[in-house]
């Protein structure tokens, strides 16, 4: 049987008519056939209907902004969810707006951003430029804001004042956190001035009486002749903080990975059998493959036995509720601030591990690789063929924490970890354990010591 797919579309050449729009004009009206239809409306100039070939029906408005210049179109809503009283008093304002020069459609931005806070602004903005965002500076974007600019978050942006934001920066510590947070702030309202929704940037304002404090290259680290001291101190810290938190810390010194991309470590890419770790976002967009030494095992191990253990991530966030919840640990400062004499950050245990390979002679090429840095000098083949090169670079800056800091690694592997206290390689391996890392080092738990 021959169906004509047009059925409902008028066959008509007539593009428009002029009629008095009822609350039943939308209904009576068909689409044609590769062109619009425009009902319009002989009481209220520039109201009208527009009917697309696909049947789509909205009611529209079209006029000259302060009566001159190029005619704007705006559409008000479809036919079908709103009423044709409603639809017309609508139109009526937003005709009375063009009139007066002012586009309606900022003035519908400007009411939905009435009640919009900071955070509102960076999720537009985070998801207006999610393809050039690293996911972790959309991260950083939101822990920032929301952790050093506390004061101004319940605040409505239509709202925010200059002195607001200068009283905020009164009162704050003025750290270099506290700056980010300020350069993020700003971005995110001329974005946000760029898209109509406001009209003026308080930061940007406070900005020119605001002065940044000049960034000194950090390069602290913890040396050898520190190592005893820090790690004693961490462990009794240890005893203060979540054990996913210790563990974070722990996997960050002796692996020296960047903070985000350790935090953001998921089970989907730790390989026990093949005993890699592979963290496939990074800053300079290069996967990174991380062999597994037998500390690393007995650390990722007792996690993923542990009844806590999360179904995604290796270092999940404590909260149970809220916007944190489900996500992994992203703000370890409180527990890093417990560890006694020494006021460092995460970078800093990176730092240390880099230290330490240059202590033990690794070439820098060799530590280029282990720390994963953009070099002309170093190509993805070095990285990929040189996983046992890597494992054994990475054992040798274990082994140099455990001399200078009075073995609190292999202390930590007993008592964390669950590890066997006789630590050796046993000789009588079978060809197919020799093949399975995780059959290879199942001596190393201590259930399976004889």
């Amino acid at each position: 049987m021959v169906t004509n797919e047009h059925n409902n579309v008028q066959k008509l050449r007539t593009s428009s008519v002029s009629i008095k729009i009822n609350k039943s004009t939308w209904e009576k009206h068909s689409p044609r056939i590769k062109r619009d239809f425009y009902v319009r409306d002989t009481k209220l100039e520039g109201y009208y209907i527009r009917i697309r070939p696909n049947g789509k029906k909205t009611y529209c408005i079209q006029s000259r902004l302060g009566g001159i210049g190029r005619k704007v179109s705006i559409v008000i809503a479809d036919c079908n969810l709103l009423s044709e009283s409603e639809a017309r008093e609508t139109a009526r304002q937003y005709l009375a707006s063009c009139k007066q020069g002012v586009h309606p459609r900022k003035q519908i931005q400007k009411k939905v951003s009435k009640n919009k806070t900071i955070l509102h602004l960076v999720n537009d903005y985070i998801e207006e430029a999610h393809y050039k965002l690293a996911e972790n500076t959309k991260q950083d974007y939101v822990a920032r804001i929301s952790n050093r600019m506390k004061p101004l978050l319940k605040v409505p942006v239509s709202e925010l004042t200059v002195q607001e934001v200068k009283d905020w920066w009164k009162g704050c510590p003025k750290s270099r956190s506290d700056e980010l947070a300020f350069v993020y702030a700003r971005k995110v309202f001329d974005v946000a001035i760029g898209n109509e929704y406001l009209d003026s940037n308080p930061f940007a304002k406070a900005k020119k009486t605001i002065q940044f404090s000049e960034i000194a290259e950090r390069e602290t680290h913890i040396s050898k002749t520190e190592l005893s001291d820090f790690l004693s101190n961490f462990i009794n810290a240890s005893e203060q903080m979540k054990t996913t938190i210790r563990d974070y810390l722990v996997f960050v010194l002796v692996t020296g990975k960047r903070k985000g991309e350790a935090e953001s470590l998921s089970w989907n890419n730790v390989d026990f059998k093949n005993g890699t770790i592979t963290l496939p976002i990074t800053k300079n967009k290069k996967v990174d493959i991380v062999p597994m030494t037998d500390f690393l095992f007995l650390l990722l191990k007792s996690r993923s036995n542990s009844e806590e253990v999360h179904k995604k991530w290796v270092f999940p966030s404590h909260y149970k509720k809220g916007e944190h919840a489900e996500k992994h640990i992203s703000s370890p400062y409180k527990s890093l601030a417990k560890i006694k004499d020494f006021n460092i950050t995460v970078h800093d245990f990176r730092r240390t591990f880099a230290t330490a390979t240059k202590e033990l002679g690794i070439p820098k090429e060799d530590l280029s690789t282990l720390l994963n840095h953009s070099s002309q000098d170093v190509t993805d083949q070095y990285v990929f063929a040189s996983l046992d090169h890597k494992e054994k670079s990475l054992k040798a800056v274990t082994d140099y924490y455990n001399r200078y800091g009075d073995d609190a690694l292999s202390w930590m592997s007993v008592y964390w970890y669950g590890g066997n206290s006789n630590l050796y390689v046993p000789q009588d391996k079978s060809d197919e354990e020799s093949l399975d890392k995780e059959k290879q080092r199942a001596y190393l738990l201590a259930d399976n010591e004889d």
